[in-house]
């Protein structure tokens, strides 16, 4: 590869739309171009595609057309299962392990906190005071590290409360069906698995029943979140879902390899580094390295300028003044933390031009490690 290619490593943040989700997005927003709630014909026209979308979906995780909700994106489908699901007067309970969009949302309640273990798994246990809702990601969006959600759906229904779990990294990347068959409310981000931004799902049986509003306004999605939907976005990310779980386990195996790639190119540079994400308990497509010796305050502004585009972590904490939570919660110190970058990878990625990659950031990073 060149000095001057630019690879993208942050697929977690989101991922490239397919051609095909780009093609049903254009298709159904000129064919579309009334509200979804109006009563005339256009809006008729709207409705249906709208409702043919929903249908879609529910019929990919054999739910029904009811247990679809539609919201502007997985920060908003996560805020509104934690402030909406189970009794708000109690706290939620849940672990570092959690998006910023769930934690910090959960804060409004209160939050019960479970331990997490060195491999960044939370340690699902009866919390010692009641809680009205359990929250567990299936995937921990920096290591990737994968959750006990059947634990936690255990648990959940032990204590007879929700269960919410966060899948905005596992769609089309680990199976999804086994998570709803435990009866937990799930949130979706489409665009992390070739789908389209701003638009998100939330899925589970009885939403109506079991769900709060945030938002006020109009009827929309049974009353629970108002506001004119995108028939376009959700037609286009309908088919990246069905795109997603029909394609998972080839996805699965391309990104294994892709991974595997790359950690042999970042080996193979003799660079001192620690692999942070525990490779047999993870979704296929992430790894957090850890490197020592270096100022990791510079270390992804300098990969950016070596044109390789990674993170220390999940993009809607980018730019805190803080590491991420779940680094810390492993035991890692502040120092240690900030030296650590986020690599994902996507379905599509070369697996030689990954192994390419890989040494280049060995090589980057080794060159900042003597200098220390």
């Amino acid at each position: 590869m060149k000095a001057s290619d630019v690879v993208f490593c942050d697929h977690n943040a989101g991922a490239p739309a397919t051609d095909e989700v780009l093609a049903a997005f254009v298709a159904a927003e000129r064919a579309c171009p009334g509200n979804p709630a109006s009563i005339h014909g256009s809006g008729r026209a709207a409705r249906a595609v709208l409702e043919q979308a929903r249908q879609r979906i529910a019929d990919a995780f054999h739910l029904a057309a009811a247990d679809v909700l539609f919201t502007s994106g997985g920060t908003e489908a996560a805020n509104l299962a934690v402030m909406g699901l189970g009794d708000a007067s109690l706290p939620v309970a849940l672990a570092a392990v959690e998006h910023p969009a769930v934690f910090e949302c959960a804060k409004q309640r209160g939050v019960v906190a479970w331990q997490v273990d060195a491999e960044g798994v939370a340690l699902v246990v009866e919390p010692e005071q009641r809680v009205g809702l359990l929250c567990l990601t299936h995937a921990q969006s920096e290591l990737g590290t994968l959750q006990p959600v059947a634990a936690a759906a255990q648990l959940a229904e032990q204590l007879r409360v929700p269960l919410f779990v966060d899948a905005a990294q596992t769609l089309g990347r680990v199976p999804l069906h086994e998570v709803l068959a435990t009866g937990a409310v799930v949130a979706l981000s489409p665009h992390k698995a070739g789908g389209l931004r701003g638009h998100g799902v939330l899925l589970g049986r009885d939403l109506h029943r079991q769900l709060r509003p945030l938002l006020r306004g109009g009827s929309q999605e049974l009353g629970l979140r108002p506001g004119t939907q995108s028939p376009a976005l959700a037609a286009a990310n309908a088919l990246a879902i069905e795109q997603a779980l029909t394609t998972q386990s080839w996805r699965r195996t391309r990104m294994l390899a892709i991974r595997a790639n790359f950690l042999a190119g970042v080996a193979g540079s003799a660079v001192a580094h620690r692999v942070l994400t525990p490779l047999a308990n993870s979704v296929p497509n992430t790894v957090m390295l850890h490197f020592a010796h270096v100022d990791g305050r510079n270390l992804v502004p300098a990969l950016d300028l070596a044109g390789v585009h990674a993170s220390s972590g999940s993009a809607c904490s980018s730019g805190a003044p803080t590491p991420p939570r779940i680094l810390l919660a492993i035991g890692l110190d502040e120092a240690a933390a900030r030296a650590s970058v986020r690599f994902s990878f996507g379905w599509c990625d070369d697996a030689e031009l990954l192994r390419e990659v890989g040494q280049r950031v060995g090589s980057l990073v080794l060159s900042r490690q003597k200098k220390n």
